[in-house]
């Protein structure tokens, strides 16, 4: 039964690893205004319509617009609190664990999944506002749909520091927005994901996870 519960958490794994990087790969070619008629972008629609579809219908108004990137953090949510789970209940068949023990680990793998998630956001956001940053300095076009979208992702983070800031030549909003993420990121989320960690270690669970996680 242990086996089982193992090789159901790797296939779920790999699945949602696979599609994960659909997802990307979707993303990435929207930003071109491709061909609806080629293959392969018909293939990525079939695949993803779905979910963003759906998303776009239980978010609350502006987040809407984000459906396809918060579909990708739902993914790598569920790629880590998934396997976990099934490793826990294989665990726990096998008799390694305790009833009593089985809702810890799976809240930590729960907690390790939002925190995991919370921290690849926040990378993501500091990348943006630091190319946004340098975009700045070469006064690009809006109507780029690249820099469009890197402007419509940070401009609530960028904008309330802006109105604080005295006019100055070069904008340093993305770089002070950049810095508040970087300490949230160090001192929030890292205790997060330490004490996600302190509730999972100890039952042979981590080993399995992705190795990014698990550095």
């Amino acid at each position: 039964m242990e086996s089982t519960f193992e090789f159901l958490a790797v296939l779920t794994q790999w699945a949602l690893t696979l599609y994960g990087w659909i997802i990307i790969i979707a993303i990435l070619i929207s930003w071109v205004n491709p061909d609806p008629g080629n293959p392969i972008v018909r293939f990525l629609h079939r695949m993803t319509d779905p979910l963003w579809n759906y998303l776009r219908e239980i978010l609350p108004g502006s987040l809407t617009l984000f459906a396809a990137y918060i579909s990708l953090l739902l993914v790598m949510f569920l790629e880590i609190f998934l396997p976990g789970v099934l490793r826990t209940m294989g665990d726990f068949s096998a008799g390694a664990l305790s009833l009593g023990q089985t809702p810890t680990i799976v809240a930590g793998f729960f907690l390790l999944g939002i925190a995991v998630v919370a921290r690849s956001l926040l990378y993501f956001l500091i990348i943006l506002l630091l190319i946004w940053f340098f975009l700045t300095l070469i006064n690009p076009s809006i109507n780029n749909p690249i820099v469009r979208t890197v402007y419509i992702l940070v401009d609530p983070f960028i904008t309330p520091i802006q109105r604080r800031l005295p006019r100055q030549k070069i904008d340093l909003s993305p770089l002070l927005a950049a810095g508040v993420f970087l300490l949230l990121n160090q001192l929030l989320l890292g205790k997060l994901i330490g004490y996600a960690f302190a509730l999972t270690r100890g039952h042979g669970l981590l080993s399995a996870l992705p190795p990014l996680i698990n550095s």
